[in-house]
């Protein structure tokens, strides 16, 4: 698949900041703002909302929340706070990623809304077992990317541990970013989804550095724990989160290092 030009790159990333900000735009709004035209607005729409950015509507687009609820222009403060937590989730941990480095990107929401982002770095490698999320990356990076074979799951995600010892030993993993579900009591780190809970454990072992991305607790029947919060290096949180977590935090020798309107960095003073 070639890779998008950076214009167009650029205009995607602006309409669907436009939809989130605003709630619900209309194609002609878009179109004047942009100085493109309506068919040109129509096909980026198609592409944002096959990626999962927004929904179509009748003339225009609906921004989606993180759990797939479809916002209108009534209820614009709630959405609008999210949307803006879940995108600066995502960009925090560009700071965190230099040119050349091989990236662990797990699955997920979060990790998905980061990828758009990643051409502002270059000779990346990005190893994942997410074909959805290797295709995106594929359209918007230059990066290698190397997907892990194994038996393809619900949601394109496939499941294998099998080269994961042959990947470590051959590929300095630089960072693992990861997206958590919940920290429990005991400083468990939750995942929400079980079939990740073998491949996230091995990778946790093999990676220089972790980044925890955590949104809002999940409310989960049963708890995936792939490890405990020592192992993780760099946490970014909501503010949702942050309320709930920040005394947790700095009792488990973390220290709050950078806060902005809608979200808050902790780095782990011990290291792993």
């Amino acid at each position: 698949m070639a890779k998008a030009s950076s214009a167009l790159l650029k205009r995607r990333l602006d309409i669907a900041k436009i939809v989130r900000q605003n709630g619900e735009v209309k194609v002609d709004e878009l179109s004047d703002q942009l100085k493109v035209s309506h068919v040109t607005i129509r096909q980026d729409l198609t592409y944002l909302e096959q990626q999962g950015y927004l929904k179509r509507s009748f003339g225009g687009a609906i921004y989606i929340s993180p759990e797939g609820q479809v916002h209108n222009s009534v209820a614009l403060n709630s959405s609008q706070t999210k949307g803006n937590s879940d995108i600066d989730l995502a960009k925090a941990c560009l700071s965190y990623i230099n040119d050349g480095d091989t990236i662990f990107l797990g699955h997920g929401f979060l990790t998905r809304k980061l990828i758009p982002f990643l051409h502002k770095k270059k000779s990346l490698r990005i190893i994942m077992n997410d074909i959805r999320n290797a295709q995106l990356v594929r359209e918007f990076s230059d990066a290698e990317v190397i997907l892990i074979g194994g038996v393809l799951c619900e949601g394109n995600i496939i499941k294998s541990c099998n080269e994961l010892i042959s990947i470590g030993n051959k590929y300095a993993i630089s960072h693992f970013i990861i997206e958590l579900a919940a920290i429990d009591g005991d400083n468990s780190l939750i995942i929400e989804n079980c079939e990740q809970k073998e491949i996230y454990q091995q990778i946790l072992k093999y990676s220089k550095h972790t980044i925890g991305l955590l949104l809002e607790r999940s409310l989960l029947a049963d708890n995936h724990s792939i490890g405990k919060l020592k192992h993780i290096d760099v946490t970014i949180l909501s503010k949702a989160a942050v309320t709930e977590y920040h005394h947790q935090l700095l009792n488990s020798n973390f220290k709050q290092i950078a806060i902005n309107k809608y979200c808050m960095t902790y780095h782990n003073l011990l290291g792993t």
